[in-house]
């Protein structure tokens, strides 16, 4: 059994894109050992993050993340135990702002911060899944 959470952020003002390859780097090699995968996506001076593993894994990792001056206003948007993980292969896929698929953000009627009130929970996962798998397979199909 794991479990999964998603968060969103508010990337720090003037955070270069060298920074977030930095945090790509740091988590490929911290994930591998804890056995977390997940996906991140840059867009628009927000961060959105899925992350799953071992519960107890995941919410020590996510208590140093959730405490990285690189972003604010740490607001996490769902927790569920699964049985099965959407990004078994990837210790951290991640998506900037011109890698996401027009289609995909025109298909999810994206709003800057996906706000709560478009993007629920099971909304934000389809979301961060299609965005990060678009380049691997069609966009329209469902995780």
């Amino acid at each position: 059994m794991y479990e999964r959470l998603i968060y969103v952020s508010r990337a720090r003002a003037g955070l270069g894109l060298h920074e977030v390859y930095d945090i790509i780097r740091s988590a490929h090699n911290r994930n591998s050992r804890l056995n977390l995968t997940g996906g991140l996506i840059s867009l628009d001076g927000h961060f959105v993050q899925l992350i799953e593993g071992e519960s107890f894994r995941l919410h020590e990792r996510f208590a140093v993340i959730a405490a990285d001056a690189r972003h604010t206003n740490v607001e996490v948007r769902h927790t569920a135990s699964i049985s099965d993980r959407l990004f078994p292969d990837h210790w951290m896929a991640l998506r900037l702002q011109g890698e996401i698929d027009a289609g995909v953000l025109a298909q999810f009627d994206y709003q800057p911060g996906l706000p709560t009130t478009s993007f629920d929970a099971k909304r934000l996962q389809d979301f961060v899944w299609a965005c990060c798998s678009a380049s691997q397979r069609g966009a329209s199909e469902a995780p």
